[in-house]
C-alpha cells in the first residue's frame, strides 16, 4: 500500500476556522483537510438511499474495528508531540487570545500516559480563567474509540460513500445502544476509507446517562478530528477541533480549542538518556 494523507493546501482557503493547519507552505497551525464551517452539528444527513457499497457493511465494521485494534497495540511503540490549544474568538473568527501547551508522550501498553511538559507560552486569555497548569484542559478520551470489543456496545448504520478529498470513504453513525453512568460512549459519525477500510476521520461527542462529557473548567463536548498515515500500516490522530462559546458578563465569546499530534517517533529509536516523563492514567486524573 502507498503511503497515503490527506492534502493540506485546501486549508489555507479557510485557515480563518478554528485555526486550521496548512501545508508549511502557508503556516504551521493545520488540519489534513478541508474543516466544516462548525463542530455544532457533527451528523450529516445519510443520503435517500445510499448505494450499497461493494464490500457488506457488517463486514466493512468488523474490518475497522479489528484496523482499531491494532492500532490502539501500535501506538504504545511510539511517543509523539501533543499540542493543546484554547482560544477566544473575535468578530472576524480570529483569535483574540489563547493558552497553548506543548508535551512530549508515550502510552503504556497499560493505558498509562506519559508526559513530558516542552512549552508554555504566557497566556493571551481575556475571558477565560483556566487554573489547570497542564494539558489536560480538556476532557481525556480514547484515541481509538471503535475496537472489536466496543463492538456489541453500539448501534452502527451505513449512510453511504462521500469523497474525501483525495479519498473516497463510507460513512457510519455511531450511537450506543444504553448509557452507563461511569461509562463513556462515542456518539457521532466515522468516515472509512474505501480502499484500506481504517477510519481516516470521526465526528462526535463522549456521553454517559449523566449528559454530554465535558471537562471540569471548558464546555468543549463535540469534536471533529482527523488522522493522518504513519509508516504504511496505521493511521494516527493528527487534528481536531470543536466550537464553543461562553458568558462574560452580557457578552457571549467563542471560544475554541485545537489539539494537534505530530512527530510520531518509535520509541526504541529515542535517545535512553531523556528524562523520564510523568505518568498520568488514561483519564488524566494522575491516579493509577
Amino acid at each position: 500500500m502507498n503511503s497515503r494523507s490527506f492534502p493540506w493546501t485546501a486549508i489555507c482557503a479557510v485557515a480563518m476556522f478554528l485555526a486550521t493547519m496548512p501545508i508549511p507552505a502557508c503556516s504551521q497551525d493545520g488540519g489534513p483537510m478541508k474543516p466544516r464551517e462548525s463542530t455544532k452539528f457533527p451528523i450529516p444527513p445519510p443520503p435517500t438511499t445510499p448505494e450499497p457499497p461493494s464490500i457488506p457493511p457488517a463486514e466493512i465494521i468488523r474490518r475497522f474495528a479489528a484496523r482499531e485494534d491494532e492500532m490502539v497495540r501500535a501506538i504504545a511503540g511510539y511517543s509523539f508531540q501533543k499540542s493543546v490549544r484554547v482560544e477566544e474568538i473575535g468578530h472576524d473568527n480570529k483569535p483574540t487570545g489563547q493558552l497553548e501547551i506543548i508535551t512530549r508522550q508515550t502510552i503504556s501498553r497499560d493505558g498509562k500516559i506519559y508526559e513530558k511538559p516542552l512549552s508554555r507560552p504566557p497566556a493571551t486569555l481575556h475571558y477565560l480563567d483556566i487554573q489547570r497548569g497542564d494539558s489536560d484542559l480538556l476532557a481525556a478520551t480514547p484515541l481509538f474509540p471503535i475496537t472489536t470489543a466496543q463492538l456489541p456496545k453500539y448501534e452502527i448504520t451505513f449512510g453511504g460513500k462521500q469523497p474525501l478529498d483525495e479519498l473516497s470513504a463510507y460513512f457510519f453513525s455511531i450511537k450506543p445502544r444504553a448509557l452507563e453512568r461511569a461509562h463513556a460512549y462515542f456518539s457521532g459519525v466515522v468516515w472509512v476509507d474505501e480502499q484500506d477500510l481504517v477510519i481516516v476521520k470521526m465526528m462526535g461527542k463522549w456521553v454517559t446517562e449523566l449528559g454530554d462529557v465535558t471537562s471540569s473548567e471548558l464546555p468543549f463536548s463535540v469534536f471533529e478530528t482527523y488522522r493522518q498515515q504513519i509508516g504504511k500500516n496505521f493511521w494516527f490522530p493528527a487534528y481536531s477541533r470543536s466550537d464553543e462559546s461562553i458568558m462574560a458578563g452580557d457578552v457571549r465569546v467563542p471560544i475554541r480549542a485545537i489539539v494537534k499530534w505530530s512527530d510520531f517517533t518509535p520509541i526504541e529509536s529515542e535517545s535512553p538518556t531523556d528524562p523520564p516523563a510523568a505518568s498520568k492514567s488514561p483519564d488524566g486524573s494522575g491516579k493509577p
